[in-house]
């Protein structure tokens, strides 16, 4: 990817989307997290102004939320991250494309951190009417959302609303995975 990255730096400029691409890929293989992060920052804010249109902007955007939340812990900052992502992503990719899916249960598991409780299931279920519309009820994707709805649901105390979404998607694993499945196994868990 190196080889390439410069192959494309020389060729069509370091702002021209094979370049930024290779570049996006050489680093996500940086040894350590904080170049990593220095090097998706530095990807983000060129190609935010010079390839707005371009869908790898806003998988460096994702990736930056991603690293900055997990690895960091750094919620407040991943979400303008996750934010930037799905703005970008609802106008270069559509509102039903599998990465605005991603941004908008990113956002809620980030706001979900940060204890916005109402905030998260804005998103969560933003993103669950898509994906039901899209993908149907019992697609792996969707549950995962219906769990992520349950779980913000049992941090507002609403118990009875969060059971009820449990068992949907316990359901939806049994009917789609089948009983001895490690993810419907994993959601009947949360009804003990």
């Amino acid at each position: 990817f190196e080889r390439a990255k410069e192959g494309f730096v020389r060729l069509l400029g370091e702002d021209s989307a094979k370049a930024v691409n290779a570049a996006f890929a050489v680093a996500s293989m940086l040894q350590t997290d904080d170049e990593e992060i220095a090097e998706y920052r530095r990807l983000w804010e060129m190609a935010k102004v010079s390839l707005p249109e371009e869908a790898v902007t806003y998988d460096i955007a994702t990736s930056l939320g991603v690293r900055l939340e997990e690895k960091k812990g750094k919620y407040e900052e991943a979400k303008v991250f996750y934010l930037a992502a799905l703005e970008g992503q609802r106008r270069v990719l559509g509102e039903n494309h599998e990465k605005t899916l991603a941004s908008m249960n990113s956002i809620g598991v980030v706001l979900q951190h940060m204890k916005d409780y109402e905030g998260a299931l804005d998103y969560y279920q933003q993103a669950f009417r898509v994906k039901e519309k899209v993908l149907g009820k019992t697609h792996p994707s969707t549950l995962n959302t219906t769990i992520n709805m349950a779980n913000t649901l049992k941090g507002l105390k609403d118990f009875t609303k969060a059971e009820e979404m449990y068992r949907q998607a316990l359901d939806g694993y049994e009917k789609s995975l089948g009983k001895s499945n490690e993810e419907t196994k994993k959601c009947a868990w949360n009804l003990n």
